[in-house]
């Protein structure tokens, strides 16, 4: 999931592979145009295995002796936005986590809330939509302050410009904005869904709801099947974003 974030750095490369041409007659700036790509893409592979688990925060060494002047300043810019933002994820999952946000509709779960006026389940709610307010609005900061240190890296004027173009590219073309919305739609559906269990009357019976009228029955089915069609896309976005780097490492 927070792989997405790595798209950063590979835009990044892209955008720089122009100036191999630039600087053909410079073998020191082509030396560390070079070694600027590769240690992005190496890093970016040392990221992306980590970022496998977001339970645990990351370690990986950003700084690389290869890289000097504008080139260094520029990779350690570019990997600890990129760290940051999926450190920033993982956080947020791991809060979700906390609350029991992934035992939400586990009916054992929910049989038992309702003898205490489901009081469990109103206060995860609560958190739920607070975490996501705070990590919507944090992830609108980090792209705003990320842009603005871009524009005032002391670097050349020229590869500046570069960076910036890049930043605004892999944010215009980062999905990870696609996949917060599905999961906002999954929280709004999770509202719409206790919301039936709260004020209808139901049992439990072979670990499914069974209610005792058809129309809230109704209701609950197509919202459950609409949040299972959003965890799929979720998915698919996930995979594309997967593959995708996978062939570029």
């Amino acid at each position: 999931m927070p792989k997405i974030f790595i798209i950063l750095t590979l835009a990044t490369c892209s955008i720089f592979g122009w100036m191999f041409y630039q600087y053909s007659a410079q073998q020191n700036e082509l030396s560390q145009l070079h070694n600027y790509q590769t240690v992005l893409y190496e890093k970016a592979e040392l990221i992306y295995q980590q970022a496998q688990d977001w339970s645990e925060p990351m370690h990986v060494p950003l700084s690389d002796d290869r890289l000097e002047g504008d080139y260094k300043v520029m990779a350690d810019f570019v990997l600890s936005q990129m760290v940051a933002n999926i450190e920033a994820r993982n956080a947020y999952l791991r809060q979700l986590k906390a609350i029991g946000w992934d035992q939400f509709l586990n009916i054992e779960r929910l049989d038992q809330d309702r003898k205490q006026q489901f009081v469990e389940t109103e206060a995860m709610l609560k958190q739920a939509h607070l975490i996501t307010a705070q990590y919507q609005q944090a992830l609108q900061q980090r792209e705003e302050q990320s842009l603005s240190k871009a524009k005032h890296l002391p670097i050349r004027a020229g590869l500046r410009q570069r960076l910036t173009d890049s930043l605004r590219e892999s944010r215009d073309n980062d999905n990870s904005h696609a996949l917060f919305a599905l999961e906002l739609q999954i929280l709004s559906k999770a509202d719409a869904l206790f919301d039936i269990l709260k004020n209808n009357q139901w049992e439990k019976k072979n670990k499914t709801f069974m209610f005792y009228e058809d129309q809230p029955l109704q209701q609950f089915n197509a919202l459950y099947q609409q949040v299972l069609q959003l965890n799929a896309e979720m998915e698919k976005i996930k995979k594309q974003n997967r593959k995708a780097l996978e062939q570029r490492l």
